[in-house]
């Protein structure tokens, strides 16, 4: 019995250990920041776009047709390149970053309904 509480409380140990070194890698990147910083002033704090972005063509990432018509691997093109007036960032950020910016493009577009 007791090598079986044993076993139960090195299990549950290692599973709280494991649950803490992924959060402390995953809340690594602060994509608000990186937003705030490198995209915002363009994009916006809505994806909408300012009115700086808009006259360069940026597009609006709060509209659902756009949102299902761009893939992610487009946007880490776009991001890591850049396109038309837009800036490359490949020298800015890491892959992981532009993953995360993608991520986050992806909290603006509207909310689904449900029926």
């Amino acid at each position: 019995m007791n090598k079986v509480l044993y076993g139960l409380v090195v299990l549950l140990f290692f599973s709280v250990v494991q649950f803490n070194v992924s959060d402390t890698f995953a809340g690594k990147i602060d994509y608000k920041k990186i937003y705030n910083n490198q995209c915002r002033k363009c994009h916006g704090k809505d994806g909408k776009g300012t009115k700086r972005g808009k006259g360069l063509g940026v597009p609006n990432f709060s509209d659902g047709e756009w949102q299902d018509a761009t893939t992610d691997k487009q946007m880490i093109t776009t991001i890591t390149n850049g396109k038309k007036k837009m800036p490359k960032q490949g020298h800015k950020l890491s892959p992981e970053e532009i993953k995360a910016m993608v991520k986050y493009i992806r909290f603006f577009a509207p909310k689904k309904k449900r029926y």
